[in-house]
């Protein structure tokens, strides 16, 4: 878990963890062991299908679940977030599609745009850029998947979004704690006009 706690040293405010064996080789593991030397918000990243899964989540130690739009109908949507809400946990909705918006609730404190085109898999921050002005107004906006360019990652700020989900572009540098530091660094040097 040395990777997360660089990532916690670097200025990280929070932390995405797989734990969906399935399609992505995490486990709740890889969870446990990460909250077991991180404090900072810790999202637990897997498909949410079942309620159950909340409860587990929070017995985990996590404080935000991502609920993936694409893999739910509104009505679910609505009662696992008002689900989590009730263990105190916040709740990351993730869409693909503008038609997926529409299963907002209240219940939920931050929307992400994913970039990734689930169908080609081809990513564009085009994506989150075009999606910005149909999000809802009061969650926090997240642009998620192929970020690794300073200067988009701040013009997506510079539009809305507050929160950036990049995990595969620091797997892929040598030292991703350093390159999380950097980019957080550079980020900040571009906010403060330098």
């Amino acid at each position: 878990m040395t990777i997360t706690t660089a990532y916690a040293r670097a200025g990280a405010s929070g932390l995405s963890v797989l734990t969906d064996a399935s399609f992505f080789g995490g486990s709740t593991e890889d969870f446990l062991e990460a909250r077991s030397v991180n404090q900072i918000p810790m999202l637990r990243k897997e498909f949410i299908v079942d309620p159950y899964q909340l409860t587990e989540a929070k017995a985990m130690g996590a404080d935000v679940v991502l609920l993936i739009a694409e893999c739910l109908e509104r009505n679910e949507v609505a009662d696992f977030a008002a689900q989590a809400k009730e263990l105190e946990m916040e709740v990351l909705l993730e869409i693909h599609t503008p038609e997926q918006i529409d299963k907002y609730t209240t219940d939920i404190d931050l929307i992400g745009v994913n970039n990734r085109n689930l169908k080609t898999f081809e990513v564009s921050a085009a994506h989150s850029i075009n999606l910005i002005s149909a999000l809802p107004e009061a969650p926090v906006k997240v642009a998620e998947s192929g970020l690794s360019d300073v200067a988009t990652i701040h013009q997506l700020y510079e539009i809305g979004y507050r929160g950036f989900l990049i995990g595969e572009w620091f797997m892929r540098q040598e030292d991703p704690g350093k390159a999380c530091g950097a980019l957080i660094e550079h980020l900040i040097e571009l906010r403060n006009g330098k």
